[in-house]
């Protein structure tokens, strides 16, 4: 056979095979597949829906807007494509895209805003203990202390409010004053009369809300309530905004700029400085859990006496970092996160022996003295609210969350010192230890009331060294 029939012989031979084994065994062809009707062509997607305008009316603010819509601002900026310097330049009749949402909401105007704060203050249970004041545009509940010479935390505290609800009360807001008749309500002064009681700051290149209130020592949240600004706003702020920074003076000879102390703080000054409180030596002591004895007799209650428990220091705090870990366990303390503009309350009664940023490391630290002993530390706070010789309950507002110091992001480092030694508080703390989505570890509870019967669930040792560094430090 010629190599030129060769490819036609396989050809065949091969169609040959495909057809005796398409036949089956009984070499029979297989009968032809009925007819099928075509497969239906696949029907189109409908189009998306048109986004949804809202056209904003007189008095409208882009925080109302997006409150109606139940959309953050930061949503709707970015599907405008707003600036920063936007949000307050809304003209009547602007139309924003509103993105995420099917149907046009409706959203209160000033006027309505009025109507109904008439019609709440008809409503609202009369009071035993206080009276009501309502706020004016642009006061804050720190305006509110200083006017009624009450703390921040006796205002929460009577009200309910959270870290998060001071942030953003608006105008008419009923805010209820402890101890004052409704002939002692105090009208608001003018605007511009309240303005005067601080400084508008002109942000320069890198600076952020946090670096402003550490600066100014004065809380974020109050920065954000006198500024009406959002959480995602207060972190974008831009090089050249205006910020109002409330509650401070500034002394005309030298040009520095000084919160203004509370009546409660002036009067601890000189209880701080007859014990010996609030200076560097005392924080070197307080470090080592060694308080004089006259400190913890300031504290109050009874030297024999230990507060027994602990409050968890941040209310709504997330466990990050706890006692005996980081490189050869020399992290003696308790880290725990909060957001921004959360408060740091006492674990548990005392006096202050310590409020500053003298100590390497720790930023702006507290340091507190209370019944029995015990000794415990607040670190990195964004600033901090009380002064050395200041008497607190538990559960007292001290600072504010942050990062000053030696840190890693805004938390909380809290150690708890007794008998010269550091302790591990976990067992001590109430509610408990608590995780992310609020989460309690399961850690079995236990009371410390006499403090020469440590109980054994506590464990204490001896403050260590970071084992690359000469300083005790807590990162």
């Amino acid at each position: 056979m010629s190599r030129r029939a060769l490819p036609r012989t396989l050809g065949a031979l091969s169609f040959s095979l495909l057809l005796y084994a398409a036949c089956g065994d009984e070499g029979t062809a297989p009968a032809p597949a009925p007819d099928r009707e075509p497969a239906p062509e696949p029907e189109a997607e409908p189009p998306p829906p048109p986004p949804v305008e809202h056209e904003v009316a007189e008095g409208q603010t882009l925080w109302d807007i997006a409150r109606a819509y139940d959309v953050t601002v930061a949503e709707i900026m970015e599907a405008n494509e707003m600036r920063a310097r936007d949000v307050r330049r809304l003209s009547k009749g602007r139309r924003l895209i509103i993105p995420g949402v099917s149907d046009v909401a409706v959203v209160l105007t000033a006027e309505d805003r009025a109507a109904a704060a008439a019609t709440m203050r008809e409503n609202l249970p009369e009071l035993e203990d206080g009276a009501y004041h309502f706020l004016a545009e642009g006061e804050t509940i720190w305006d509110l202390a200083r006017t009624y010479e009450k703390s921040i935390d006796e205002i929460m505290e009577r009200n309910g409010f959270s870290d998060d609800d001071v942030r953003g009360f608006r105008a008419g807001r009923p805010i209820i004053i402890s101890g004052i008749t409704a002939a002692q309500v105090r009208q608001p002064a003018p605007r511009e009369d309240r303005e005067r009681n601080g400084i508008n700051h002109v942000v320069t290149r890198g600076e952020t809300v946090w670096d402003l209130a550490n600066a100014f020592q004065v809380s974020v949240s109050e920065i954000m309530a006198a500024n009406r600004l959002s959480a995602e706003e207060v972190t974008g702020i831009r090089e050249g905004a205006r910020i109002f920074i409330p509650g401070v003076d500034q002394d005309v000879s030298t040009g520095r700029v000084r919160r203004r102390e509370t009546t409660t703080q002036r009067a601890a000054r000189p209880i701080a400085r007859r014990l010996g409180l609030g200076t560097r030596a005392a924080a070197s002591d307080l470090l080592r859990g060694l308080p004089h004895v006259q400190w913890v007799r300031a504290a109050g209650g009874r030297r024999d006496r230990s507060p027994g428990t602990l409050r968890w220091p941040v209310a709504r705090g997330r466990f990050v970092r706890g006692y005996g870990s980081g490189e050869g366990g020399y992290h003696l303390a308790v880290d725990i996160a909060g957001d921004v503009g959360w408060n740091v309350r006492a674990a548990a009664p005392g006096i202050v022996g310590y409020s500053g940023n003298e100590v390497r490391g720790y930023g702006n630290l507290v340091l507190l003295v209370h019944p029995g002993g015990w000794v415990t530390m607040y670190a990195h706070n964004s600033t901090n609210f009380v002064v050395a010789g200041e008497r607190v309950p538990r559960g007292g507002i001290l600072a504010e969350v942050g990062s000053t110091g030696i840190s890693r992001g805004p938390h909380v480092h809290f150690e708890f010192m007794a008998g010269g030694k550091n302790c591990d508080p976990a067992a001590l703390f109430r509610p408990g230890v608590r995780h992310r989505g609020g989460r309690l570890s399961p850690i079995p509870p236990v009371s410390w009331t006499r403090p020469d019967r440590r109980p054994r669930e506590v464990r204490c040792d001896r403050r260590r060294r970071h084992p690359r560094s000469g300083l005790v430090v807590n990162e």
